[in-house]
């Protein structure tokens, strides 16, 4: 019953705020950029400090207005150093925090997204990330080799590539070519320039669908037919007299996993197998209606 659903959740609050952060895992990016779009998939568990640290410069908004600073056609892109101000014509570097202990154990392949470094140093990480453009795997025995955490998702490498075919100029001297966008020389503005805003926007924990109490949010791996394979994010919007919950946000999965959820574009029904409160599935075949597709709420209609 509906009412019931809700008591558990009131219930269950205090719990859930004891869960530690750690507890999700493959914690996912948006990575907005002047040329599109993409989603990179961190890799928790194998590289714990490397997220940690990624993570705080992209919760921070550190890395908001960066810029892709490098770019080696056949090698890497580089970014999360620098900012640009156009009407002082001057480029300045963000705020960086110490320096982190190297992790390697992924290789550097097509996609990979890992941390760059002071050449000789292994353990002078700090804020700059690059992409693999190809297979570097020589990157896995350089420098105590180059930790990788994380991946691009997806069709991701398509707004990669199409910053990686721009065309690399040396803007400033001492630094290495930056891509820029329609440039013929002259003042530099924003628009030549590959600019970059990230937010943390989910996770691919493995668990299909889950309720986190301490926010209300509902997070959940969806089979949406045509639509694709979505990971939607919900926050709940009224408790009386219905449950009712919003779509937030949303990003697309690389593939299908076990038990996750299904929605019929058609009818409008969301049918969630299990739902996991504080780790334990507390429901099975709970059932929402999308009731206001405007907005995108979703009406619960019930639960076993």
């Amino acid at each position: 019953m509906p009412s019931r659903f809700f008591s558990t959740i009131r219930i269950l609050l205090c719990t859930l705020l004891l869960l530690p952060l750690s507890a999700w895992a493959g914690t996912v990016v948006r990575v907005n950029t002047s040329l599109g779009e993409f989603q990179i998939e961190l890799y928790d568990a194998a590289a714990p400090r490397t997220v940690t640290n990624f993570l705080s410069y992209v919760n921070s908004g550190a890395y908001n207005g960066t810029l892709v600073h490098r770019l080696v056609p056949g090698f890497v892109i580089q970014g999360g150093w620098l900012t640009f101000n156009e009407s002082g014509q001057r480029l300045s570097e963000i705020l960086t925090g110490p320096t982190i202990q190297n992790e390697f154990s992924a290789s550097n392949l097509r996609g990979t997204i890992a941390m760059a470094k002071v050449g000789g140093d292994p353990n002078s990480a700090t804020s700059q990330w690059f992409i693999n453009l190809v297979d570097n795997t020589e990157l896995n025995t350089s420098n105590g080799g180059f930790t990788v955490f994380g991946r691009v998702m997806g069709t991701g490498m398509q707004v990669v590539d199409a910053i990686a075919a721009l065309r690399p100029v040396s803007v400033v001297a001492g630094l290495a070519p930056f891509p820029l966008v329609n440039y013929s020389g002259g003042q530099l503005l924003n628009s030549h320039l590959v600019r970059v805003n990230m937010a943390k926007v989910g996770s691919t924990d493995g668990n299909p669908a889950v309720f986190e109490g301490s926010t209300a949010t509902l997070r959940t791996m969806i089979n949406a037919g045509g639509l694709g394979l979505i990971h939607g994010e919900f926050s709940l919007v009224s408790d009386t007299p219905n449950i009712v919950i919003k779509l937030v946000s949303l990003f697309y999965l690389d593939q299908a996993v076990t038990g996750m959820a299904t929605f019929d574009g058609s009818t409008g029904r969301l049918t969630i197998p299990e739902l996991r409160i504080n780790g334990v599935v507390a429901y099975r075949n709970v059932r929402f209606l999308l009731t206001d597709r405007q907005q995108l709420l979703f009406t619960l209609q019930g639960t076993d």
